[in-house]
């Protein structure tokens, strides 16, 4: 892979990590993301060092995918900005001083237009007779493979075994991960192989690797069921599975905070009357693309658009009536109402 340029706002010669990275920014990270920060860190006293994508990957016995994750992390916390070209290649890339919690730093050279390259997830493929004979051979597939199809109550097709042996041989899921994840969405109602594989897909992109990693995400995503079927009113069911994607894009694609998807669920219900996901997934959708974060970021939103329509609506064209001669007079209601009160 293409070499890139590593440049930045902080003093080089020594790898110092600020005070804040520690207390703020370390604890809720993945930890691989931590070791991707420290090693460019690192780099920055090195100015010989050659940098890639690849070389990062071996360095720090990750997959290219990983890497990436870990910079777009990075990117959307503040302290780093992708530089890419029109053919969305890495070029360089720029650690920015780091903000305080909740701070925004400008950088100081213009900003790119260009996002960050998509998370390498490894795209399914199919696997030849020879390959399924090797896989059947191993104890651990086998068990993985007997597990899973007593969660799903059924005999597995073709098609679900090759999809469990992605999870396994190219996600480099462990057999205790794609159990746990297979008992979660079965949990959840949905025994679609489509649907199982989209969770996967989710937890991939998010570099979760063990099922400590999946708990604490499920929990989050469990509590945001909840909370959203009962701002929605829906108290006598679980969610289905086209409402079980959209809760996961609210939360872990677009990364809203529950705060901010029930508030798009309060505006539903306050426009239409009854819930529709359809509905609050294009308010969440706007919000995401104008890089909404909090709900003072909502109110913002608001206040622009109201200036904005007051701006351009035309002002009503009084109505001609038969009266329209008389002059207008104003009255002060309050003295009116004093005065009808004062003569009873």
């Amino acid at each position: 892979m293409k070499q890139f340029r590593l440049k930045t706002e902080i003093p080089a010669g020594l790898t110092g990590v600020p005070n804040v990275f520690l207390d703020h920014y370390m604890p809720g990270a993945n930890g691989e993301y931590v070791k991707v920060y420290l090693y460019l860190l690192r780099a920055l006293g090195d100015p010989s060092r050659e940098l890639s994508v690849t070389g990062l990957a071996d360095a720090l016995d990750h997959t290219e995918g990983d890497i990436l994750r870990a910079l777009k992390y990075w990117e959307k916390q503040k302290l780093l900005r992708l530089e890419t070209s029109a053919a969305k290649e890495l070029q360089g890339i720029y650690l920015l001083k780091i903000p305080m919690p909740d701070a925004v730093t400008e950088p100081l050279v213009p900003e790119q237009e260009a996002g960050p390259p998509e998370a390498a997830v490894p795209k399914k493929r199919s696997y030849t007779p020879d390959e399924l004979s090797s896989f059947s051979s191993q104890a651990q597939c086998r068990q993985l493979l007997f597990v899973c199809e007593q969660y799903l109550n059924k005999t597995l097709s073709p098609s679900e075994v090759e999809t469990l042996l992605y999870f396994y041989d190219q996600l480099h899921f462990s057999a205790d991960l794609i159990e746990y994840l297979v008992e979660y969405c079965v949990c959840k109602g949905s025994r679609s192989i489509h649907y199982i594989e989209t969770v996967a897909l989710a937890w991939a992109e998010a570099g979760i690797t063990t099922v400590a990693q999946a708990k604490e995400r499920t929990t989050t995503y469990t509590r945001g069921c909840f909370a959203v079927m009962k701002a929605f009113g829906i108290n006598d069911r679980n969610p289905v599975e086209p409402e079980l994607k959209y809760i996961e894009k609210w939360l872990h694609t677009y990364d809203f905070t529950l705060e901010l998807i029930l508030e798009a669920c309060r505006r539903t219900m306050e426009r239409l009357h009854r819930p529709s996901f359809e509905y609050a997934d294009q308010i969440l959708k706007k919000w995401n693309q104008n890089k909404v974060h909090h709900l003072a970021d909502v109110q913002a939103l608001d206040e622009a658009h109201k200036k904005r329509s007051s701006q351009t609506r035309p002002a009503p064209a009084p109505k001609a009536t038969g009266f329209s001669n008389f002059e207008q007079r104003n009255y002060d209601f309050d003295e009116l109402e004093k005065q009808l009160l004062n003569s009873q």
